[in-house]
């Protein structure tokens, strides 16, 4: 099962399970159903953005490696 991810424009940018249960809000940073996990990210530049991780419905995460 695949994950899907957009960097698109500033931050936050978002990771989340392609194809999962139900789908994932990204427009509000962390009212997703999911429960993301929400964490600040230094860029190379020092610019500290957010990067949103969305946890699968399907329990993916258990048989990935």
């Amino acid at each position: 099962m695949a994950w899907k991810y957009h960097v698109d424009g500033d931050s936050p940018f978002h990771v989340w399970p392609a194809e999962d249960l139900l789908e994932h809000d990204l427009d509000d940073d962390d009212g997703c159903v999911c429960g993301p996990t929400v964490e600040p990210v230094e860029g190379r530049d020092g610019y500290i953005g957010w990067l949103i991780t969305h946890h699968s419905l399907d329990g993916r995460e258990q048989h990935e490696t």
